[in-house]
């Protein structure tokens, strides 16, 4: 993975449409809040930026509020989230492992409207051939990013989360290969 050209772009797309792009996240940090609608906005979260970064059209903030893949959403959270808090109490490295491993099925499911085992299988299995280090990395800066933005009075996240984001849309698009729902599985 190319991270100079991978962060030189999301910067130049990111300010481009900067206020779009920390509304868009802002909203969907506030829609969260009624906790029935967080898999339907964070799906919607991956489809403005997947949008974005591929057309370069504006985030539409209806999408935060399409119902697509909210089952396959809501079972990769669950099962995803209690996987990944069992594999960080067994001594953290399983845990970072399936973080890394799983770091982009969100996409998948958002993307090419997989189940959520397909996108789990296929995250896996872009983040094996692309290099687990390098996804690492990618979710090394992004934690280092918002932590950063967290800890300046909360304010910083509302420039960091969207950037983070958007750089993830950017290393999910630089990886994906010809990975359809057929040739993975969890």
């Amino acid at each position: 993975m190319e991270f100079k050209s991978l962060f030189t772009g999301t910067w130049r797309l990111f300010i481009k449409r900067i206020v779009t792009l920390i509304l868009f996240n802002l909203v969907g940090c506030l829609l969260c809040f009624t906790i029935v609608l967080i898999p339907t906005v964070m799906a919607g979260l991956m489809r403005g930026m997947l949008r974005y970064a591929r057309e370069g059209t504006e985030p539409k903030f209806g999408e935060l509020l399409r119902f697509d893949g909210f089952l396959q959403t809501l079972l990769l959270m669950v099962v995803g989230g209690m996987a990944i808090s069992i594999g960080l109490m067994l001594l953290i490295v399983p845990g970072v492992v399936l973080m890394v491993w799983w770091m982009y099925a969100l996409f998948f499911i958002a993307d090419r409207k997989m189940t959520f085992g397909q996108a789990m299988g296929a995250s896996k299995r872009m983040v094996s051939d692309g290099g687990f280090w390098n996804h690492f990395v990618v979710l090394l800066i992004l934690a280092v990013l918002n932590g950063l933005g967290g800890g300046l009075g909360g304010l910083g996240v509302l420039i960091t989360a969207p950037f983070g984001l958007l750089l993830m849309t950017n290393a999910y698009l630089a990886s994906i290969r010809e990975i359809t729902p057929e040739n993975c599985s969890l």
